[in-house]
């Protein structure tokens, strides 16, 4: 127990009930990891009943996502839901859901460098890099022009 909650027991009821939260506080980090993070089932609950639930937040989280950016199950296609499978595994949401949309986004582009989806995610995510780059020259040709 921290030195800040220390101050507050004055005999041994009060003990009790700060040994009780923290008991409890650990059981709930327990159970959210089995949700959301493929942890596992803490004792006392039903492990299919948890992968049950999981699978339910996992989809929750998946179509938040892609109402938010509904840009990505269309231009992924097939792949958007076993690709945010992937990515959800072991990230939990934080940052809300906004956040986790553009770094699914991101990781997508990064995970699939020979998929046919890859050009436009990258247009979508960098619109202003994908506009310069069509009006700049090309390092190699400005080289090659100006020596």
């Amino acid at each position: 127990m921290s030195e800040h909650h220390e101050y507050l027991i004055r005999d041994r009821a009060d003990a009790e009930l700060a040994l009780a939260r923290v008991e409890l506080a650990h059981r709930q980090e327990e159970l959210l990891a089995a949700l959301t993070a493929g942890g596992p089932a803490p004792a006392g609950f039903d492990p299919g009943q948890l992968r049950v639930q999981a699978a339910g937040l996992l989809a929750k989280r998946r179509e938040t996502v892609g109402h938010l950016m509904p840009e990505l199950p269309d231009l992924l296609g097939a792949d958007f839901a076993p690709l945010f499978a992937r990515y959800a595994a072991g990230r939990p949401l934080t940052g809300g859901y906004r956040a986790d949309a553009r770094a699914f986004a991101e990781w997508a582009l990064d995970s699939g460098p020979a998929a046919d989806w890859r050009p436009a995610l990258r247009r979508l995510l960098h619109p202003a890099a994908s506009r310069w780059s069509r009006l700049l020259p090309h390092r190699d040709r400005a080289a090659k022009a100006h020596p």
